[in-house]
């Protein structure tokens, strides 16, 4: 397109007043310079006067005035540039949003644009807002959007008083849709903004980017991008988010996503740009961008510490700024469970962070470890910034709030404990505690560090600070101090190491370490650690009148050492035939070797004649389990490993414990809160290499059997459950405690472990009946999990959770949410997911449903076997004394009658139909049954299994 220059500036030259029909102006600024690209429509003239004015938007000052004067030789659309530079504003930033009126006069045409002038680059990988360095301080799930009203949506009142509340939050960067009300809130607030395409690019496929270049460049120009730029607030553009990045198709996406940034950057060189937002790696732009979910449906937050590796988060020539502009998740729902969206990896997902506790407990527990992991993720973060100074930004991807549908004002949706959260973890000075002994002893020393990471608003560097710590319990100080802290530099981090000692007089309980850093007698952070002190009276004496028998071939002999320190008799045994019945046999940590493998056929007699073994935590490679009586595989694959994804469901360490029979004996004086995590016994802090013994699971294994008959799952964690921390194995008259806890090393360390220990040796050393099954003497309401005690603990069962949604009222006929079933069973309300998207829409449980055979995708989604509709599950329990009737309650979600089959211990299978839309009851004459009963149900996945009940005889 050709255009032929007459005039300049309209100080220099009369202008000629002429006709024009301008369609869009698209301002862009730096932080001196404004261009306005100006698109004119087929009909304008040949003749084109443009006049800018440029004022304050408070102050009404004119900052400058520049006018042109174009001719064209042929009348067709086409775009022409009106620019100047040297100019002088006032900039645009967080804590000074300054703002300019931009007006463009063409003839009769006015057009008005508010704009404003900053300048954002990156330098050596970090971020530079206005020539000084800026950590991006994130949240990537806003409103509007995600069911809010629109009337709320439209609302600038509303957008206000919710971009005020992320600011007060010391959130400084938030994504939201095009929405120019929002947008206009961000410039007003000083709230940045990262934004563009999410999804494929326009006019893509799956397989394929789009085949017409220029008219994607044209779209991004227009409609994904080009609605932004006379925004300030708008830093970051995206091109197209989680796109293909392997193989062939991944080839074709980056090279198209390559040579878009490299025009678009031409015409906008003054936002930074993410081409493949979480999965481009930064090959394309200018940021490394990372979508990590570590802690929610796969890893934990110690995978953060492989941020440290700078080399593991760059590309070869290139020196990047690190951004997660998702991570995190862990979605919690309107009543702060999780949300458990069906045929997603959510509700396999929630069983790693809050398993099976009762229902009245799953909303605080999921909302603090939303909040725990939050923390750890953005405070680690910027701590890792001292390792690598590439490490510039965080965008959490998670719920904030509980109310999204139907609210009339931003109060209404009400902020979850992630909120405070933030708000500590995004304090612009940061005092962050880093500690790996979240539970101690009292008399022992604590070692701490108290890191401090300066990115204050305003540029400051931190000078003449302390630090005041103190420890708390109950709302009273038990101890307490106040250290000298260096001058921190702005955008630098320091951290000073404190040694301890817990009192000796403690009384056990859950206490918090506190810290407050002043600089001039002006408290500028706070934040605090969890701490559970052990007081004396914690530990449960020895039985020393019960000799235990140990193999133990290590060469410090832990496991001995360990038990004789904590009281009991101990003799060392190196063949079973000279041990007594009855007695209690422990093969020591990491003791199994070549004179056991000669003995597993003496291994086996010893338990049948009433041995009791308890096996702990023993090398993978090289044990042999080939003399237990179900078939386990020991796991392979660390949390710790940030590759994507996980080849396997569940990990061979793990955290967050789930006691699947929490009154068992074993658990005696415990809690689950206890088993999240244990303290390090290594000396460990973060500058090191490699990660802290944290993990109370060190050596999980899978149970591999169809069968659970011969065992007992105590403890399990990980993706759906699915790896076992702690199982008995009944052989005979005795038993195998089979553990995979991390227990030797964290003796006289951890007060957890070392009660575990303790109640595992006095359960086994007993003689007397252990349980197998779990007794029921009442009635089972599947889906709640107080109410099922471990019954049914994990997927070699069979029967999956069934979730439903809980549609906002008021909004259950609109097609979005319309519930409906698929041939699975799984419910789901207009689509499946919507755990972000919908976050109004509550999924919970309901009854389970036969689904067997099944497996996982390397996400933690189920894959059902789709050769057949026909699933299978079933469950034992022990039987009360007098048991005449089971009741089993089944319900039909579908409009079509459903075929399910029953059968009870004998393998006799009754046959039964389920009408549409009804419940059907069945009774079971079990009275001719002793001790335990094996359900099974086989049939028609879609089938609900609500109840089992089961009733005496009465007297």
């Amino acid at each position: 397109m050709r255009t032929k220059l007459l005039g300049a500036f309209c100080l220099l030259f009369p202008l000629l007043s002429v006709a024009a029909d301008i369609q869009r102006i698209t301002p862009i600024t730096s932080d001196n310079s404004v261009k306005i690209e100006v698109t004119l429509s087929a009909e304008a003239g040949e003749h084109l006067l443009l006049d800018a004015t440029i004022v304050g938007s408070q102050n009404k000052e004119k900052l400058c005035n520049f006018s042109k004067e174009y001719l064209f030789n042929h009348k067709t659309d086409t775009t022409v540039i009106l620019a100047t530079d040297q100019l002088t504003p006032k900039l645009w930033s967080p804590v000074s949003p300054v703002l300019y009126d931009l007006t463009l006069k063409a003839g009769k045409q006015t057009f008005q644009k508010r704009i404003g002038f900053r300048k954002f680059e990156m330098h050596n990988g970090v971020f530079y807002l206005n020539d000084k360095p800026i950590y991006l301080r994130g949240n990537a799930i806003n409103p509007p959007e995600r069911g809010i009203p629109e009337q709320q949506e439209q609302s600038k009142e509303f957008a206000r008083d919710y971009v005020r509340y992320m600011k007060s939050l010391h959130i400084n960067i938030i994504r939201i849709p095009d929405n120019q009300n929002w947008m206009d809130v961000c410039d007003e607030e000083g709230m940045m903004i990262f934004a563009g395409r999410y999804g494929r690019p326009k006019h893509a496929t799956k397989t394929a980017p789009p085949t017409d270049f220029e008219l994607s460049l044209k779209t991004y120009k227009e409609i994904d991008l080009g609605p932004f730029t006379s925004h300030p607030s708008v830093v970051i553009y995206i091109l197209s988010n989680e796109m293909p990045y392997e193989g062939k198709v991944g080839d074709l996406y980056r090279d198209f996503l390559t040579r878009m940034y490299q025009e678009l950057k031409k015409w906008d060189s003054t936002r930074l740009y993410i081409c493949n937002a979480g999965y481009g790696l930064g090959k394309s732009a200018d940021i490394y961008d990372v979508h990590r979910y570590w802690g929610w449906y796969y890893n934990s937050f110690l995978t953060y510490l492989n941020m440290r590796d700078k080399d593991m988060w760059q590309n070869p020539g290139k020196v990047q700024p690190i951004t997660f502009t998702e991570c995190v998740g862990n979605y919690t729902g309107i009543d702060g469970r999780f949300n458990l969206c069906s045929r997603t990896k959510q509700p396999g997902s929630q069983k790693c962070w809050t398993g099976h506790l009762p229902d009245a407990e799953q909303a605080e527990a999921a909302m603090a470890y939303q909040a725990f992991v939050l923390k750890n993720a953005t405070e680690l973060f910027r701590r890792l910034r001292s390792q690598n100074d590439c490490l510039a930004g965080t965008m959490p991807f998670t719920i904030v709030f509980h109310n999204w549908d139907g609210v009339s004002s931003f109060a209404e949706m009400k902020p979850k404990s992630v909120a405070r959260q933030y708000q500590l973890s995004y304090q612009p000075i940061l005092l962050s505690w880093e500690n790996w002994q979240s539970q101690i002893y009292a008399g022992k020393k604590l070692s701490v560090a108290a890191h401090v990471v300066n990115d204050d608003d305003y540029g400051n560097g931190l000078s003449n600070a302390r630090l005041h710590w103190w420890i708390e319990h109950e709302g009273k100080k038990v101890i307490s101090g106040e250290n000298e802290f260096p001058f921190v530099p702005y955008y630098g981090t320091d951290k000073l190491p404190l040694t301890i000692n817990i009192p000796q007089n403690l009384p056990t309980g859950d206490y918090l370490l506190k810290g407050e850093i002043y600089s001039k007698d002006k408290k500028v952070s706070y934040n605090e650690s969890e701490l559970f002190i052990a007081g004396k009276d914690w530990n449960n004496p020895a039985d020393t009148e019960t000799t235990v028998f140990v193999y133990d071939t290590t060469p410090e002999q832990q496991t001995l050492n360990c038990l004789q320190r904590k009281g009991y008799s101990v003799k060392m045994a190196s063949s079973l035939t000279k041990l007594p019945m009855y007695s209690t046999f422990v093969i020591g940590k990491d003791s199994w070797d070549d004179n056991l493998d000669r003995q597993t056929e003496e291994l086996k007699a010893y338990v049948n004649k009433g041995g009791r073994i308890i096996c702990l935590e023993q090398n993978q490679t090289t044990f042999n389990s080939s003399w237990l009586p179900v078939k386990v595989k020991f796991l392979e694959h660390s949390n710790n490993d940030p590759v994507y994804l996980s080849p396997s469901l569940a990990y061979k360490d793990g955290m967050n414990i789930n006691l699947e029979r929490p009154y068992h004996p074993i658990f005696s004086g415990l809690n689950p809160r206890m088993f999240r995590l244990w303290a390090d016994y290594t000396s460990y802090d973060e500058s090191k290499n490699g990660f802290p013994a944290i993990y109370p699971v060190n050596t999980g294994y899978e149970l591999q059997s169809s069968s659970i008959e011969d065992m007992a799952i105590l403890a399990n964690y990980s993706r759906a459950l699915a790896g076992t921390a702690l199982s008995e194995l009944f052989v005979g008259k005795g038993s195998i405690l089979l553990s995979g806890f991390d227990l030797i090393d964290h003796c006289e360390v951890d007060p957890v472990a070392d009660k575990l220990l303790s109640n595992i040796i006095q359960y086994m050393a007993v003689n007397k009946k252990h349980e197998q099954y779990v007794a029921v003497n009442d009635s089972i309401i599947w889906g709640d999990y107080a109410s099922e005690r471990g019954i049914v603990n994990a997927p070699c069962n069979g029967l999956m959770v069934n979730t439903i949604p809980i549609i906002p009222k008021g909004q259950e006929e609109l097609p979005k949410y319309k519930v409906q079933v698929d041939e699975y069973g799984y419910q789901y309300a207009g689509s499946y997911g919507g755990w972000n998207s919908k976050p109004g829409v509550q999924y919970v449980t309901y009854g389970r449903r036969p689904m067997a055979p099944f497996t996982f995708s390397r996400g933690g989604s189920p894959i059902v076997d789709t050769s057949s509709t026909v699933g299978e599950g079933y469950f034992y329990l022990a039987l009360p004394r007098k048991a005449k009737t089971m009741v089993t309650v089944l319900e039909n979600p579908v409009d079509e009658p459903l075929n399910i089959s029953l059968s009870v211990t004998d393998g006799t299978w009754e046959k039964y139909i389920i009408q549409p839309k009804q419940q059907l009851i069945i009774r079971t004459n079990i009275s001719h049954l002793k001790n335990k009963m094996k359900v099974t149900l086989k049939g028609d996945r879609r089938t609900i299994l609500l109840k089992t009940i089961i009733k005496k005889t009465q007297k």
